[in-house]
């Protein structure tokens, strides 16, 4: 399961060691060269990104955009500033455009970032547009657990549902402590370029959502372009695109198991939290989120 040892804390957070310390310390992902119509979406791990992702796919068929695969994806920031070195597993059938900097624009690009390592003034100095994507918690750590249990052959695990529950609270996985992730972000508003959705209300109300996006990006959408978003990022037919998406080599994942989507609902941690763990995680998280900010899900 994970350890301490599989982790070094930078600013305050937890960082897996695919990461190159000394570059994070150094904030190298501020030498990234954005561009003024770059658009970003942030969020903490397994939040909604890759859901989110699609649908601006969906709305606008401009994106420069990597080839991987039989598709196409977003640029992530880490993989091109922080990695000790480019993962020759995860995303390894990057082949058709390597250099980021040969792609049209607008380019799509994500970050996992907290809001104090992401390189924040590219937003103000370039007009760099960023939305981020909250979830509640309580979601978040079950997709965690089944994200990582996809993986195998010696990649990174968190252990059991428990061990994976405690670890999430103790802020000994990936990027937590996830309250001070979500809190840096949401310090950041209109006046800073940054958007706030949530996984919830996308699920609530899409084409809402949808128009909502366009209008901070200022590029209008029609009614056939949202049912047209509507209908390819329904769960199913995310599934199936991304089932012929190589983020990942066949090796690393389990047969049949797709770790980027999964069952896509509201409120499955109801499934998965004894009363007890639901207690404890409401007393460790719950109080906390209070007092961030009163538009953050959380059950």
């Amino acid at each position: 399961m994970a350890t301490a040892a599989d982790h070094f804390t930078v600013d305050g957070y937890a960082f897996l060691r695919l990461f190159d310390k000394k570059k994070l310390e150094s904030r190298a992902a501020d030498k990234f060269q954005f561009r003024p119509n770059d658009v970003v979406v942030a969020s903490f791990p397994k939040s909604g990104t890759t859901w989110l992702i699609e649908i601006l796919k969906a709305m606008y068929g401009d994106w420069g955009l990597l080839k991987v695969g039989h598709s196409e994806s977003a640029i992530f920031l880490e993989e091109q500033t922080l990695y000790s070195s480019y993962l020759g597993k995860i995303r390894q059938h990057v082949v058709e455009t390597i250099n980021i900097d040969d792609l049209p624009s607008p380019r799509l690009i994500y970050t996992h970032l907290p809001a104090t390592i992401f390189p924040c003034q590219a937003l103000k100095d370039k007009g760099v547009k960023l939305i981020y994507i909250c979830r509640n918690p309580k979601d978040v750590v079950v997709s965690q657990y089944y994200f990582w249990k996809a993986f195998i052959k010696g990649a990174y695990s968190t252990g059991s549902w428990e061990q994976t529950l405690q670890s999430f609270q103790e802020s000994r996985l990936q990027l937590t402590p996830w309250v001070r992730h979500v809190g840096d972000w949401y310090q950041k508003g209109i006046k800073d370029n940054v958007l706030h959705v949530t996984y919830e209300e996308m699920k609530e109300d899409l084409p809402r959502v949808v128009d909502k996006i366009a209008e901070f990006l200022q590029r209008p959408v029609t009614k056939e372009d949202i049912e047209r978003v509507v209908t390819t990022t329904a769960v199913d037919a995310m599934r199936n695109k991304l089932s012929n998406l190589a983020f990942v080599d066949e090796g690393m994942v389990s047969e049949g198991e797709n770790p980027f989507v999964r069952k896509g609902t509201v409120g499955d941690w109801k499934n998965h939290f004894t009363v007890a763990q639901s207690e404890r995680f409401d007393a460790i998280i719950g109080e906390k989120v209070k007092s961030v900010n009163r538009n953050i899900p959380y059950q």
